[in-house]
């Protein structure tokens, strides 16, 4: 599979963002990336880059908590090779803000996968066949990954007044939140973490089954961990990719 896009983390100080992450997540860090100054954190089927801000205006400038931004790869890019031995965490999903979830999955779809057929196993549905995530206050819609980062694209629209509508006050409508599956599992994980002085909130639902927020900005990016339970995948034929 080819990536079209690549998942990164602007920040003021990559190194100092990169080593927190890795610390809190208890994944490896290392120096490199396609910028100067960035570090990279391998996800199992991802990798995210921390790189130094990009102003995109005179007034855009850097914030400490930094964001999330894809980066048009126009070659594209194969996955990273899997890594030798257990990972620690992989992206389950990746969070896209957006004002309109219809309107969204629409101008994404390029670079998406199918709906899944099903939500996961124990995972409940409201009224109009969507997901919620309860820490970000948003409803959600899931796609499969194909050029994008991770397993499944997260489409998030807000319902309450909540992260997902900091999130697109701040930066507007784009990356907002990871999802990440821990491989020894959401409460030893999360048992593990707060041993070694991880601050992290309690559990509530999410469209991946229970999870829990680390704490950082209101705004985001928000860094979730999730028991990551999968979503019943579309039977569609191969090569085809369904609206």
């Amino acid at each position: 599979m080819t990536l079209w896009a690549r998942l990164t983390w602007q920040a003021k100080d990559p190194a100092a963002i990169a080593g927190e992450l890795a610390r809190r997540l208890s994944v490896a860090v290392v120096p490199g990336g396609l910028v100067p100054g960035a570090r990279r954190l391998g996800l199992g089927n991802a990798e995210l880059e921390v790189r130094p801000w990009i102003r995109e205006g005179p007034g855009d400038d850097p914030r400490a908590a930094g964001r999330l931004v894809l980066e048009p790869v126009p070659d594209g890019e194969e996955l990273p090779l899997a890594a030798a031995g257990a990972v620690p965490m992989e992206l389950v999903g990746l969070g896209w803000c957006t004002v309109d979830l219809e309107r969204a999955e629409l101008e994404l779809d390029p670079w998406l996968g199918p709906r899944p057929q099903g939500p996961p196993t124990g995972v409940e549905l409201d009224a109009d066949g969507l997901l919620a995530d309860e820490h970000l206050g948003a409803r959600a819609l899931l796609r499969e990954g194909a050029g994008l980062p991770g397993d499944w694209m997260v489409l998030l629209e807000p319902s309450t007044e909540g992260r997902t509508a900091a999130s697109l006050a701040r930066d507007g409508e784009g990356p907002c939140a990871l999802y990440l599956r821990p491989a020894a599992g959401l409460d030893a994980w999360l048992d593990a973490a707060r041993d070694g002085g991880v601050t992290a909130s309690g559990h509530r639902d999410g469209p991946f089954g229970a999870q829990v927020l680390l704490a950082g900005s209101p705004s985001g990016p928000h860094v979730i961990v999730t028991e990551g339970r999968t979503p019943v995948s579309a039977a569609a034929e191969a090569g085809t990719i369904e609206p």
